[in-house]
């Protein structure tokens, strides 16, 4: 008995060291846990066929590792980043992502093949891609901007189409303007202004030259004067603030505009006092007035504008008014077509890139005509039928059906190979073309896309990528309901680089866009001068090695092509009157092609036909005319101002610059690009394009 007494002993005490042992070890994997957030979007909302931020966040507090971020859509692109994470460090970026179909998305954090931490089923509310959204860095939790409540007929429709406020938050706002391209407006208060980090802040002022709008609502003018990047960026002189009477100015302004449906006056706004500032924009304009006195105004910058108020209407009186909605409508440039009851029709819209895939698609894809086809399908009907019957039967060897009828099978799919063959072969192409807008500023910089054709001769997968600051690769997109027009991308991003990973079927060209930011060397210079109602006068300096072919200037709501020839590193002055050419007569938001694009790019969608009827030439006034795709209607589209065939991505669309009378310069270069190629694989066969988008603030003689 007494032996049998010490065996339990010593199971319990070896027991009891396991315990210890586990609960050490288990407080040491918690001490060296990993902390994986991610922020989807704008607050958790983004717009189809376009782009979003992805923050995430990082907090390490184990050992060191080379850890890679994957984000995966169920369909769609993936995307990785490569980051170092260090012992005790936290590590914040922003990817920008795009937006090519509504899906859920998930997100892990791997340490070679090993995940660290995931995060499944991310939401992301994803809005139709015309819906209009505006982003907000308020002050006040419930400040900033507000808009009406859509009132159409169907849920899905509100659901849909509904403008959309994204209040966003200081920490996770992006540091990448490619990223933000998928707002409108942003709000931005003076109070959050000065604590942007120094990379945010140049992402807002690139995204703001590059095509958006930002309205600043001014809560103490020292913020903008003592904070240099944004007084760059606004340029403005204010007033003292001075307690002015409201009145029923406001209430008029918001309601002005001529499409929204404001309400009734509010007496105990009115009767209130709002302390305001006087606002001067450089080359602005005025907005509206308080006793006289200019308190909110708007001028042009780069290719975006500013919208300036000279009080903070995050607070009382303004805060309270039972019409703010309707004015933030009006400042933000909102339809008024988006409120009545019955919704834009938003079908058969096309997107830009299948535009430009027709001009970059290589020449070496044709298509079978359908009538060949038909005759082919026709010939292999009766030969399997009829004749295999008739001479069968004469021969009296019905039974041989069996063999020959895999034979006609065997036949027909290597004469149709063979056809395929002759029509498709060809050698490895890189067709590309560069939309390069360069923007203004005490650092100019230049905002690329590199839309890219690759035609391969078998099936393969080709890298792409480039070494930028800022940068981000995407497939074609074919418009809403449609997604990507081909497989998924593999895009690696890490500081300072991106690589991607493209599978191209054989015979075929497929179409991806590279954005980028780079910095500006001041090759291609422009200013424009204007001498009288219509006349201008364009110094030119092009110090490309390679010579200005084309070239046409946007001002006034007009499109003007140039007889401009300029040879490399070389000066030219040339005089320019805007109605003397026929491009010009009528306004430009009126321009109609009568279908000939739209008829291409259904074309071009199609694997049988006429191969000619799905090629655009890549001449000087396609490639411009494709900068305003919002404003290309044909007859049989004229069902409202916010339908038109073609959408677009990233802030390409300049159909607002040609509205509101800004000037834009269009140069094209051939056999030029601006950076290395996007391919990182060598083709015999290979072209480049490039046209510069140089924005002018011109200046007046007498």
């Amino acid at each position: 008995m007494n032996a049998a007494h010490p065996q339990p002993t010593r199971l319990f005490t070896r027991l009891a060291k396991l315990g210890l042992v586990s609960l050490l070890a288990g407080n040491g994997l918690a001490d060296g846990a990993v902390q994986f957030d991610v922020f989807m979007g704008f607050a958790g909302k983004a717009r189809q066929g376009e782009w979003f931020p992805v923050t995430f966040e990082i907090f390490n507090d184990g050992p060191t590792f080379d850890g890679q971020v994957e984000l995966r859509p169920r369909f769609g692109d993936v995307y990785r980043y490569n980051v170092e994470l260090a012992t005790n460090t936290r590590k914040r970026f922003t990817l920008p992502v795009f937006g090519s179909a509504n899906s859920s998305w998930s997100a892990k954090l791997k340490n070679g093949s090993k995940t660290v931490a995931k995060h499944d089923e991310l939401k992301l509310d994803i809005s139709d891609s015309t819906t209009v959204f505006v982003g907000a860095l308020s002050d006040q939790q419930a400040g900033g901007p507000v808009l009406p409540r859509t009132r159409f007929k169907r849920k899905w429709e509100n659901d849909s189409f509904a403008p959309r406020v994204a209040h966003m938050q200081l920490d996770t706002f992006p540091d990448d303007p490619i990223a933000l391209s998928g707002l409108h407006v942003l709000y931005l208060n003076s109070a959050r202004a000065i604590n942007l980090r120094a990379e945010q802040a140049a992402a807002l002022s690139t995204w703001v030259l590059g095509g958006g709008h930002l309205i600043l609502a001014v809560d103490r003018h020292g913020d903008v004067t003592g904070t240099p990047w944004l007084a760059n960026l606004v340029r403005a002189r204010f007033g003292p603030v001075q307690n002015t009477a409201v009145g029923q100015a406001l209430h008029h302004w918001a309601d002005g505009g001529g499409d929204s449906i404001v309400g009734s006056p509010d007496d105990a706004f009115a009767a209130g006092q709002l302390a305001a500032a006087e606002v001067r924009l450089a080359n602005g304009m005025v907005l509206f007035e308080l006793d006289n006195r200019v308190v909110a105004a708007e001028a042009n910058r780069g290719l975006g504008r500013v919208s300036v108020l000279g009080f903070n209407p995050e607070r009382e009186p303004f805060k309270s008014w039972a019409n703010r909605a309707w004015f933030w409508v009006r400042l933000a440039k909102v339809h008024g077509a988006w409120f009545e009851e019955d919704a834009p029709q938003q079908y058969g819209r096309l997107h830009i890139d299948g535009v430009y895939g027709a001009m970059l698609d290589s020449r070496q894809v044709s298509k079978l005509p359908v009538e060949w086809l038909l005759l082919l399908l026709a010939a292999y009907l009766v030969i399997i039928g009829p004749v295999d019957r008739i001479w069968l039967k004469r021969i009296n060897k019905q039974m041989l059906t069996w063999l020959t009828f895999p034979a006609y099978v065997a036949i027909f799919s290597l004469l149709i190979y063979f056809i395929g063959y002759k029509l498709r072969a060809g050698q490895l192409e890189l067709n590309e073309l560069h939309i390069v807008d360069v923007l203004p500023g005490q650092q100019e910089v230049l905002r690329g896309r590199s839309y890219v054709s690759i035609y391969s001769p078998v099936n393969d997968d080709y890298q792409l990528g480039g070494r930028y600051a800022q940068g981000a690769i995407r497939s074609e997109y074919a418009g809403p309901n449609r997604g990507d027009t081909a497989s998924s991308l593999r895009v690696e991003h890490a500081p300072g680089k991106i690589e991607a990973s493209a599978r191209v079927p054989i015979w075929t060209s497929r179409l991806l866009c590279s954005e980028w930011i780079a910095p500006d060397n001041g090759e291609v210079m422009a200013t424009l001068t204007k001498n009288a109602s219509s006349g201008y006068e364009l110094a030119l300096r092009n110090g490309l090695d390679k010579a200005i072919t084309g070239a046409a200037l946007l001002s006034d709501g007009r499109i003007t092509e140039l007889e401009l020839q300029s040879p490399p590193r070389s000066t030219r002055t040339l005089s320019i009157r805007t109605g003397s050419s026929p491009t010009a007569e009528g306004e430009f938001g009126n321009i109609s092609l009568d279908g000939e694009f739209q008829t291409r790019v259904n074309a071009r969608n199609m694997a049988f036909g006429d191969t000619e009827s799905s090629r655009i030439k890549p001449a000087i006034m396609n490639i411009v005319t494709c900068s305003f795709p919002s404003l290309l209607k044909t007859g049989e589209n004229q069902a409202g101002p916010l339908v038109a065939n073609f959408i677009s991505s990233g802030g390409l669309d300049l159909s607002a610059n040609a509205q509101r009378g800004s000037a834009v310069l269009f140069l094209l270069a051939e056999d030029h690009a601006p950076i290395p190629s996007t391919g990182l694989f060598k083709t015999k066969i290979a072209q480049a394009l490039t046209l510069y988008r140089i924005p002018i603030e011109f200046t007046k003689t007498d």
